[in-house]
């Protein structure tokens, strides 16, 4: 799957708030509509940054899944609780939802899995949304509380096709019922030489962004192309990149990711404790701190 805006390029900052991460060119692989945010984040931080989503975002499948999701986007005001797994989630669920609802139910609970879900969240569906304090994962918001008693009650997940079950299968467990609500697919970005030589536009990354297990796969499997487009830039041969990439440090959301990094691989896995981009941020400043020489004497 191709993505003619993949490259396009996130807002430069005028001038680094600080330099924590002056010595650092960091590849931003998040979906293109995520993009932005992360690179201004980090640019405010000093960094140098490369823009190359791994993941892109469509429809969801037409025929039977279609027909379910709107069987469930009709009977909306039949839950009694609502739940956003992310960004992406928001964006496309509440376009689904004003499809069937011009005005939205009232009396339903929202909650949404990490502060910018949920801060997206409050701005398009006007409500007020719940969120994890201390968290940014399904198991978080399952251990928070928030969800209440849900014996007998129905919850619907906003999330892609072919998600996570944990939340469900924990949501179920206490007695709840759950409908997927599956308003959108990911798809892996396919890019031409030419286009990878243009993203990469001279520099070379120090450190990874990463936010799913199928980012990680797509980025390794993006490697040999990498070193193809490097060397058609340098018109030498470039040799294995595949052991500095594993090395790099990669900025992940969750313990859950970092393990499947590690398992993967990739020796210097770095969990931010959540999806935002000020946590991306922050994580490769104290990964950075932690490895400066001149800082550890």
């Amino acid at each position: 799957m191709t993505s003619d805006k993949s490259l396009a390029r996130g807002p430069r900052s005028k001038a680094p708030q600080n330099a924590a991460l002056a010595n650092h060119c960091v590849l931003v692989t998040r979906p293109e509509q995520q993009q932005a945010e992360l690179i201004s984040t980090l640019e405010a931080w000093g960094a140098q940054t490369i823009s190359l989503p791994l993941l892109s975002i469509s429809p969801p499948s037409a025929g039977a899944p279609a027909a379910t999701l709107r069987r469930s986007l009709l009977e909306l005001d039949l839950f009694d609780s609502l739940l956003f797994v992310s960004t992406n989630a928001v964006r496309a669920g509440v376009a689904a939802i004003e499809d069937y609802w011009p005005q939205f139910p009232v009396g339903l609970q929202i909650l949404a899995i990490g502060p910018s879900t949920a801060a997206l969240a409050r701005e398009l569906l006007r409500c007020e949304v719940a969120v994890a304090e201390g968290g940014s994962t399904s198991e978080a918001l399952l251990a928070s509380g928030l969800l209440g008693d849900l014996k007998g009650k129905r919850v619907g997940i906003f999330r892609g096709e072919g998600g996570r079950d944990a939340l469900a299968e924990g949501i179920r467990q206490r007695g709840g019922r759950v409908d997927y609500f599956e308003v959108y697919r990911r798809g892996i970005c396919d890019y031409s030489d030419t286009q990878l030589i243009e993203a990469l536009d001279g520099k070379i990354p120090t450190a990874l962004t990463i936010t799913s297990g199928e980012s990680l796969d797509a980025l390794l499997a993006l490697v040999p192309r990498l070193e193809r487009a490097m060397g058609i830039a340098v018109a030498k041969t470039v040799k294995s990149i595949r052991a500095d990439v594993l090395a790099m440090p990669v900025i992940v959301p969750s313990a859950r990711i970092e393990k499947l990094a590690l398992a993967k691989g990739f020796t210097a896995p770095v969990d931010a404790g959540g999806a935002d981009a000020l946590a991306f941020a922050r994580a490769l400043s104290r990964f950075a701190e932690k490895t400066d020489p001149k800082k550890s004497d």
